[in-house]
């Protein structure tokens, strides 16, 4: 006679299965293909960062950007996760154009969200992620405190809202998403405290809660993007801006940048019947 536990282990067993070859054949019917968009972004960029100077210094930014999105496999109709991947140098100088910042950083962040197609081919989404983001502006001519660090990890929320139409047989999309990190916590020395101090030990007061209050940030990226099939091309303007206040010290960064992207594949709008299988976008 078979025990009891050994029968419960088999029926648990056979109900996994059953339920992985559901998966496998559901996913055997329609494929998600991963949509990279990469991209090349130039602009203006003011910075005002008291811990470094009092002035305000303007100039160039270069940036390089990668943006991957998928459709989730628990609701691919709805459901999309994203990645996006940027890093940026700026060459800044002061308004007498005597002395000269330059600044590189890096932001990292992942997001899933929510997406809802609308009549007269409106789409939104909304959700949520992780945001990391880091670097440093060094400033040339001062020789006490020449560098400022970033650092700061936030909870992000994002949405977006598009629109496809087409000019004769070429299909558009045209997009704007916005990324706003909320809660989180960022990294700003004390007023006058050097980082060699912090070499020594002085650790108190470096790490801060971070809110809209004394850290607002928002990204928002418009573009169209023109989906010629096997690939499309993205333009657009992304601006970007940067607050934060914290022991008595102020940093406020503002980027305009224009926006030129490829994205091997295409979106999905120009949709080319290759296999019997679904393709399911992730895009639109």
């Amino acid at each position: 006679m078979i025990p009891r536990k050994v029968k419960y282990l088999f029926v648990a067993l056979s109900l996994i299965f059953a339920f992985l070859r559901m998966e496998a054949q559901e996913n055997a019917k329609s494929s998600r293909p991963v949509t990279g968009y990469y991209n090349l972004e130039i602009g203006g960029t003011s910075l005002k960062a008291t811990y470094l100077s009092p002035l305000k210094y303007k100039g160039t930014q270069l940036s390089i950007s990668g943006i991957w999105s998928k459709a989730m496999p628990f609701n691919p109709e709805n459901a999309v996760m994203q990645f996006d991947l940027k890093a940026d140098f700026c060459n800044l100088l002061n308004p007498a154009q005597t002395a000269r910042m330059i600044g590189l950083n890096g932001d990292f962040s992942w997001t899933m969200s929510w997406r809802k197609r609308l009549p007269m081919d409106f789409q939104v989404t909304a959700g949520g992620g992780v945001d990391l983001s880091g670097g440093a502006y060094y400033l040339l001519r001062n020789s006490n405190n020449p560098v400022q660090a970033m650092a700061n990890l936030s909870l992000t929320l994002a949405a977006s809202a598009s629109k496809h139409f087409k000019i004769g047989r070429l299909p558009i999309l045209v997009a704007d998403k916005v990324k706003l990190p909320s809660l989180g916590v960022f990294f700003c020395p004390e007023y006058g405290e050097t980082y060699y101090e912090i070499y020594l030990g002085n650790h108190s007061g470096l790490a801060h809660a971070g809110w809209w209050g004394n850290n607002f940030r928002i990204d928002n990226l418009l573009s169209f993007t023109l989906d010629f099939g096997r690939t499309a091309m993205m333009v657009g303007y992304r601006l970007n801006v940067t607050t934060q206040w914290a022991n008595n010290l102020n940093t406020k960064i503002l980027t305009n940048s224009f926006v030129i992207g490829v994205i091997p594949g295409g979106i999905g709008l120009k949709k080319q019947k290759t296999s019997p299988e679904e393709t399911i976008y992730s895009i639109y």
